[in-house]
């Protein structure tokens, strides 16, 4: 059997027994729409999918397959101060290569593949890709699909830089090339870091600002006096009256670790304005 005719059939399995929402009854600051993204692309690598993370196959399948209104990507630097999409802290994890990203400049990593997992085609080979090449495909499309880097403050070369003057170089590189290809109005940048956001907003206000927490009534003054787009939370960290009380304050919600069908549903009841999913069709299915 076939990978491709395996999925198929899985897929087919779970989405049969969907359960549906009542979706005129959701209520958001969106209007009652729930964003559909991608988590790394189509999702990480299961039985359900074997395509890479972050992989431009799974970035494609996302968008020109399943029609998803965005994906989510992983955002390092590299030795040679270039941006590349990768999720993991290091290479040996998920790929051939070996080190940091930051160990590696961007031509060495174009000849790092991804590994074969989860009924991987043995033919498949695919590489780390840039920020760019990213930014290239979306901004060649009609109908422009949003772009989530989460971004991974804490991978970086302490002897070459502090924090600070990292997440600086760091943010100035991701929004110059946002900028490069007029991709602002599309994007949103997520961190845990609020000195990362604080940068961005420094650099261009524009861009849509995501700040990961759960704690919403903590949170508050932070995210309301800083132009905070949203907030970004486990799913099931969360309650529906945190993320009433965000809404409340004109503050979307994000939700992600959503991959069964059992926390899709317990998601979309939660009414976020957005959902990171690693099974997109089920997700569909459930609001269509």
């Amino acid at each position: 059997m076939t990978s491709k005719l395996l999925t198929f059939l899985l897929l087919a399995i779970g989405l049969s027994s969907c359960e549906k929402i009542d979706v005129g009854r959701i209520e958001n600051l969106n209007g009652g729409i729930i964003h559909v993204i991608g988590h790394g692309g189509a999702g990480f690598q299961s039985a359900f999918n074997e395509l890479p993370e972050n992989s431009m196959s799974s970035i494609e399948r996302a968008i020109e397959v399943y029609n998803a209104e965005g994906v989510e990507i992983d955002i390092q630097l590299t030795k040679d101060e270039q941006l590349v999409a990768y999720h993991d802290n290091k290479l040996e994890t998920s790929t051939d290569g070996f080190g940091y990203i930051y160990q590696n400049t961007l031509a060495e990593l174009k000849n790092v593949h991804y590994n074969n997992e989860f009924y991987a085609t043995l033919f498949l080979k695919e590489s780390i890709i840039s920020l760019e090449e990213v930014l290239l495909y979306f901004s060649s499309r009609r109908i422009k699909p949003q772009l989530h880097l989460d971004l991974r403050t804490w991978l970086f070369d302490s002897e070459k830089y502090t924090e600070d003057e990292f997440l600086k170089v760091y943010v100035e590189k991701i929004i110059d090339v946002v900028t490069k290809y007029n991709y602002q109005s599309n994007t949103y940048i997520g961190s845990s870091s609020k000195k990362a956001l604080k940068y961005s907003f420094e650099i261009d206000s524009s861009i849509r600002l995501m700040y990961e927490t759960e704690n919403i009534s903590e949170e508050l003054n932070y995210l309301t006096a800083n132009n905070i787009h949203g907030i970004i939370a486990y799913n099931d960290r969360i309650s529906i009256g945190a993320i009433q009380l965000a809404q409340h304050n004109n503050i979307r919600v994000l939700l992600f670790n959503v991959k069964s069908q059992n926390s899709i549903v317990e998601a979309v009841n939660k009414h976020p304005e957005y959902i990171i999913t690693d099974n997109i069709p089920k997700l569909q299915q459930v609001l269509y």
